[in-house]
């Protein structure tokens, strides 16, 4: 079986091609972001352009394919016109110009039942609703002009096949869809909002084909006409269908945001908690995901690099992570807080928080003359692997976690000192492949292919 793999991420594009199970040609594509203030979007046509670009790559020469499975973020709020022109870049999590529009949203629909319609709280840019509300109050001729809605996988996916589907896990994420219960678009939160159920795309199963390569499509990246388009999903659910996918399952993606998902056999929504379903349900069990992130996990380690240590190279900045987690290992928390001036400590919100209401912002604390660059690095180590024990924790009381945890993402030095912070004893395994792994497993499992 041939199957291109494509996993979307914020900043960068992984394409991978498949024969028989087997990884034959992997690219990287980088993507263009907007981060302005309060905004952060990915423009659509840039994503649009990488998304082409990592095809081409990866696909030259190769005319034969069985399938497409795509990942992307999420959420990522995209909005077409009548003639299919985007409106609205890709609005993803970092976005907080909607916290007054949250606030209204929950005001509304109360914060108990939003839970239970949807899973989630009404998170300002974490759950597209809010930001959809935002365009509506502040930029209404733009909200006149909306013909269809969707998320990152509903644009790429229609980009190939002209099929405008979405499934499960990413409409969790559009806060408009009954994520506990599979049950739909839900007309309360539509009419709150201010948007048709007509404009939102077919749910679909993440494990059914959306439609069929176009001959424009083909023409254009090489593709073969009418090759089978499945549906897609977000991208931490591929990551877990690259696991065994039991009940109790974790995956640890340490990147630029640190995630923690815990496979469920059922939705258990919490206020503090990003709650959504696993995505497949026509061949593979219908599961769930609790999911706990730190918004800016590598991407706090990425700052501090830039503005404190600027003067490192990648290695030696890391291998000075590494040492900073030895000493931590042997130096407890304790004997710091014993000490006679406190240490600083940093709050880790660069990028706020995704299960807060609140503009939650990043700060240095107990700093003095005579603490140094190196103190400040292992303020911000020591912060991250605490709100990394408390998300583990938190987690753990949803749901026994297995022995086996699996891992994947960039920042395995800074993985690896949080691992030492979980209490009890663990194995942790890489993910083979990562997200693209878990579209090949996605693709081999479809039934109608």
């Amino acid at each position: 079986m041939r199957i291109l793999a494509i996993d979307a991420g914020s900043s960068s594009i992984k394409a991978g091609y498949y024969k028989n199970g087997k990884l034959k040609s992997l690219r990287h594509v980088p993507v263009q972001s907007h981060l302005a203030g309060h905004e952060a979007e990915i423009p659509a046509r840039n994503l649009l352009a990488s998304f082409e670009e990592a095809i081409s790559q990866t696909t030259a020469g190769r005319r034969k394919l069985d399938a497409i499975s795509i990942d992307t973020f999420s959420p990522g709020l995209v909005a077409l016109d009548q003639n299919a022109r985007p409106l609205l870049g890709c609005i993803t999590h970092q976005d907080r110009r909607s916290l007054r529009q949250a606030e209204q949203l929950e005001k509304t629909i109360g914060m108990q039942r939003h839970l239970e319609l949807t899973g989630n709280r009404p998170f300002p840019g974490g759950i597209a609703s809010t930001s959809l509300l935002w365009v509506r109050q502040n930029q209404p001729e733009l909200f006149r002009r909306i013909h269809r809605i969707g998320q990152p996988t509903t644009l790429l996916v229609h980009h190939l096949c002209g099929q405008w589907v979405i499934d499960p896990s990413q409409a969790a994420f559009l806060g408009l869809y009954d994520g506990v219960k599979l049950g739909g678009w839900v007309a309360e939160l539509c009419a709150a909002v201010g948007v048709d159920a007509k404009q939102l795309p077919q749910i679909k199963f993440a494990d059914e084909v959306a439609g069929r390569v176009s001959r424009a499509a083909a023409q254009r990246l090489g593709l073969p006409e009418g090759c089978p388009v499945l549906v897609s999903l977000v991208d931490t659910s591929a990551a877990m269908l690259a696991t065994p996918g039991r009940p109790g399952q974790l995956v640890h993606s340490a990147g630029s945001t640190d995630v923690l998902a815990l496979c469920l056999p059922q939705a258990k929504p919490a206020p503090d908690i990003l709650t959504r379903p696993l995505g497949p349900g026509a061949s593979l069990p219908r599961r769930w995901l609790a999911v706990s992130t730190i918004a800016a996990g590598g991407s706090t380690m990425h700052w501090v690099r830039a503005n404190l240590f600027a003067d490192y190279s990648a290695g030696k900045f890391h291998k000075l992570i590494e040492q900073i987690g030895e000493e931590s290992a042997v130096v407890s928390r304790d004997d710091q807080d014993n000490a006679s001036a406190p240490p600083p400590v940093f709050q880790p919100y660069l990028a706020g928080d995704r299960t807060s209401l609140e503009v939650k912002t990043a700060a240095f604390e107990n700093l003095t003359l005579a603490d140094t660059r190196l103190d400040m690095l292992r303020a911000v180590v020591d912060s991250l692997a605490r709100a990394s024990r408390e998300r583990f924790n938190r987690l753990r009381r949803l749901h026994p976690i297995r022995r086996e945890i699996f891992t994947m993402g960039g920042q395995a030095e800074l993985a690896r000192i949080m691992h030492r912070r979980w209490p009890g004893r663990w194995t942790f395994t890489p993910l083979e492949d990562e997200a693209l792994g878990g579209l090949q497993r996605l693709a081999a499992a479809v039934e109608s292919l």
